[in-house]
């Protein structure tokens, strides 16, 4: 049975300012880059401190996933995984925690739920993957899943470099794709990828516009 982490995970207050935390998520092609990035120039318009981060990021961690992960054989999926929470924790403690606690807007490109939806996808169970995030993971505010079909994604990234080797492989995709769809946390909300950008921006601005007033 997937649980979420609701339960066991709070957000950092400090002198009693709490930041926001927007999380972009989808399969590779499917526009997340491109809506964090619209996102945050428009809220530094409106004068908000916005910091803009992704996963997985340029420390040691990060950079060991992004090597090892250009050969097909050199990690296994618990290895691949191992990696990745080593750089989330350190991403959490360094960069997310502290931004949160200055009353900043985090938004971010990846977080754990990428890890359930590729690394599940690699047969590791989505409950043991969220039970090793349960103890450091900050849960977000919102998280915009943003879907399109594998082939639209693959279309899209057929010029990029590839940094993991299974971004290529379509039935992977289709079964991480099948993963985000099913994520039954609250805060996650599907948005349709295949809509020009600007119209997903406009739709995930009135979204936010909603949840939080205090953005108008």
């Amino acid at each position: 049975m997937k649980t979420s982490l609701q339960k066991t995970t709070s957000r950092p207050e400090k002198g009693g300012r709490i930041g926001l935390f927007i999380v972009f998520e989808g399969i590779d092609g499917s526009g997340k880059s491109t809506q964090a990035e619209l996102l945050a120039e428009k809220l530094r318009r409106r004068g908000m401190d916005v910091v803009r981060l992704s996963e997985p990021t340029r420390g040691k961690w990060g950079e060991k996933i992004r090597e090892l992960s250009k050969s097909s054989d050199s990690l296994s999926p618990r290895e691949e995984l191992d990696l990745f929470i080593k750089d989330r924790r350190e991403d959490v403690r360094k960069n997310i925690r502290p931004a949160l606690e200055a009353g900043r807007v985090v938004i971010l490109d990846r977080y754990f739920y990428s890890t359930l939806a590729y690394q599940g996808a690699r047969g590791i169970s989505l409950e043991e993957i969220r039970q090793k995030h349960r103890k450091f993971v900050i849960l977000p505010d919102v998280v915009f899943i943003l879907d399109v079909p594998v082939s639209t994604g693959l279309r899209r990234i057929k010029d990029r470099p590839v940094i993991y080797h299974l971004f290529e492989e379509k039935e992977y995709l289709k079964k991480v794709r099948e993963i985000f769809l099913s994520l039954p946390d609250p805060e996650c909300l599907i948005i349709d990828g295949r809509l020009p950008a600007e119209a997903i921006h406009r739709k995930i601005w009135s979204i936010l516009c909603r949840k939080f007033p205090e953005l108008k």
